[in-house]
């Protein structure tokens, strides 16, 4: 046994004596490599950056996904390069051939993952310039996806570059896929509810929305589901599918607020008093620093069953509704002192009863 063990070590000896240069110069490349990878790193970082010269947030995106992955590369490559200098036999140097293709693999799988963070920041980006407010924690978990489906991917090729057929996998994926769906169909339903929030943009958070079945401010937006304040200050959370199905009216969106009513005068109201009062309402509509001055409407609506009814229309510039309600209680007292100048009042429901006197 001891004399088998000389005679390979003899063997072994007689190989590296034989191969001596190609094995000096195959550790000589990986050194090199090895030792200026990070310029070569610079470089190439640099001829991609010049690609993409006239878009800086790009170039800057592309620069550090690839800073990491592109000097592991290097290195990797020089000690592919290395082996194969040597001249090793086809049996010892395949897997090395196997293991370098996985390297490589591997490197663009981590250089596309840490690509992702650039989709986020340009997304938010996006919303900043617009005035929008997308939950930066929602955007995250869908570039997490987004990583997640990456590796995946790289998963599947690495494992068919092992030689293992990857349809049978395929299929299990698929099966045990489907079992997962079915049992978490409506925790699915409700992310892509999220999604549809995030890229249909009904509503961002601090927008104050009206639905069927909530009315209040909204605080948070996740991939499940939504949070919403009421004016009742209570929190209400709704999943995301059912708010993606209802009718949402987003009352931050409004570029100005519609006030509609009616006043109603007394039937003893002459015609030249209603038409007095209907003229100094516009005009203080009009003359109103808190009004919009694009469309105001103040007409005689229509003979009611114990008043005469007078329309009012305008728009408040502010959206805000506190505001709005301070202006219209401004207005409304406004409204108040014309009628009383009028000499004339208010009309409240009433009923008139004749009495029929028969003389017997």
């Amino acid at each position: 046994m001891v004399e088998s063990f000389i005679e390979t070590c003899k063997s072994a000896y007689f190989v590296i004596v034989d191969n001596i240069t190609e094995i000096l110069a195959g550790i000589l490349i990986f050194l090199i490599f090895f030792l200026i990878s990070k310029k070569l790193e610079k470089v190439a970082v640099s001829i991609v950056g010049r690609i993409f010269h006239n878009k800086e947030d790009v170039k800057k995106a592309i620069e550090d996904a690839l800073i990491g992955p592109s000097k592991v590369f290097f290195r990797l490559l020089g000690a592919y390069i290395g082996f194969s200098v040597v001249g090793l036999p086809p049996k010892v140097f395949s897997p090395i051939h196997m293991l370098f293709r996985i390297g490589t693999i591997i490197i663009i799988s981590w250089a596309c993952a840490d690509f992702m963070p650039f989709v986020t920041s340009l997304v938010i980006k996006n919303n900043q310039k617009s005035n929008k407010k997308t939950n930066t924690v929602a955007v995250t978990f869908l570039a997490n996806i987004l990583k997640a489906v990456i590796f995946a991917i790289a998963g599947v090729v690495v494992i068919s570059e092992l030689g293992y057929n990857i349809n049978g996998l395929i299929t299990g994926i698929g099966l045990g896929g489907l079992t997962f769906s079915l049992a978490a169909q409506k925790t699915a339903t409700n992310i892509f509810g999220g999604f549809a929030i995030i890229t249909d943009k009904p509503f961002d958070v601090g927008d104050r929305i009206t639905t069927p079945s909530v009315d209040g401010v909204v605080e948070d937006i996740t991939m499940r589901s939504t949070r919403i304040r009421t004016v009742a200050d209570t929190v209400v959370i709704v999943p995301n599918s059912s708010l993606i199905e209802e009718p949402i009216t987003n009352w931050s969106r409004m570029k100005k607020r519609l006030v509609n009513f009616k006043i109603g005068l007394t039937y003893g109201t002459d015609a030249k008093t209603m038409r007095s009062v209907i003229e100094k309402i516009e005009a203080m509509l009009k003359a109103h620093s808190d009004v919009h001055k694009g469309r105001i409407m103040v007409c005689f609506d229509e003979f009611s069953d114990s008043s005469l009814d007078i329309r009012i229309m305008y728009f408040t510039k502010t959206t805000d509704y506190d505001k709005s309600l301070l202006i219209r209680d401004d207005i409304n007292m406004k409204i108040k002192e014309i009628v009383d100048e009028e000499k004339t009042s208010f009309a409240f429901p009433s009923t008139t009863v004749y009495m029929e006197n028969k003389v017997k």
